[in-house]
């Protein structure tokens, strides 16, 4: 597919990222009259493992030099699974540039996709409720949709969290040098099983939630309980976290887990109490997130019992690329 005259393609430089935050912010709010993507979100999106900016993304570059468009793919894991996006400013809509988009990003997860011995590889990406013309450009390009995220949100001005701890468990500030292994194998055998996760190595999970540029250990949380061990020497399990991020106008919860001996005893509820008033006093009143529509474990009971409602829903379509025999 050609570009229409005085548009072009190019790989997007460090420079560019608050132009392309922008176009993706556009896209929010075209979508849901507010944005829910930042500069950070996207500088976190370049540093992941196994993405390399210049080959692995692209922007384009309407008539005037303004920046219109942004795509991107990365190796989720290697050579088996592939998350995309493609992004058009709403105005510039309609002259097939989305399309375009689509044809890189599969190019390019085919070219790395052929390098490898998988024998199922899959493309996914994600298309809000709202975007029925990104929805129609997937269906048509051979992509279905299979899973449901429902994004939930709440207001900490208008709602007071105050949860009663179980008298065993303290809940703490996250201490990287003892908690950050231990906090990794919270969350394994929490989601373990869910669509689209996968264990990962400790320096893998480092770069993705350590190392994000608006990682801050005083918004993280562990619950703990003191184990007794031989002679009556004390020390701390750890049995469940909350990753928070504060990323400018939103406080965004990553996950929260809990170990399984510790579910349905209100672990969960104490992480986002303590999470929320650690949000609150830095001033930040607004906290998104994401759970599956299809969660069977309650999550999305968990974020409504401490107040959060459902405010958007964004589905996940997924394509299979050829394999190498």
């Amino acid at each position: 597919m050609e570009l229409p005259i005085g548009y072009r393609l190019r790989a997007p430089r460090e420079r560019d990222a608050a132009a392309v935050a922008a176009v993706v912010v556009a896209h929010d709010i075209a979508d849901f009259g507010e944005p829910d993507f930042s500069e950070h979100d996207l500088v976190d999106d370049w540093e992941r493992p196994r993405f390399e900016l210049e080959r692995d993304a692209w922007v384009l570059v309407g008539p005037t030099g303004r920046l219109v468009g942004y795509a991107f793919v990365w190796q989720a894991e290697p050579g088996t699974q592939f998350e995309a996006d493609a992004f058009v400013v709403p105005e510039y809509g309609g002259r097939g540039l989305g399309g375009r988009l689509v044809d890189l990003i599969e190019a390019r997860a085919l070219e790395i996709a052929s390098e490898s011995t998988s024998t199922v590889v899959t493309l996914g990406m994600y298309a809000s409720s709202a975007n029925t013309a990104k929805r129609d450009l997937l269906v048509r390009r051979g992509f279905a949709p299979v899973q449901t995220r429902l994004r939930l949100t709440v207001d900490l001005a208008r709602r007071e969290t105050d949860v009663a701890p179980a008298s065993e468990i303290v809940v703490r500030e996250f201490d990287q040098a003892r908690d950050e292994d231990a906090v990794r194998e919270v969350m394994d055998e929490a989601f373990l099983g869910r669509a689209r996760y996968s264990r990962r190595r400790l320096d893998e999970w480092l770069d993705l939630r350590v190392r994000h540029p608006a990682f801050d250990p005083r918004l993280w949380r562990v619950a703990v309980v003191e184990t007794v061990g031989d002679h009556d020497s004390r020390a701390e399990e750890v049995v469940g976290a909350i990753l928070v991020y504060d990323v400018g106008g939103t406080g965004y919860v990553s996950s929260v887990g809990v170990r399984d001996p510790w579910r349905r005893q209100g672990v969960g509820q104490m992480l986002l109490a303590e999470a929320f008033g650690a949000l609150r006093d830095r001033g930040q009143m607004r906290v998104v997130v994401e759970v599956d529509a299809q969660d069977a474990t309650g999550a999305r009971r968990l974020y409504e019992r401490v107040g959060m409602r459902v405010s958007e829903e964004h589905d996940w379509f997924e394509k299979r690329l050829p394999a190498r025999p």
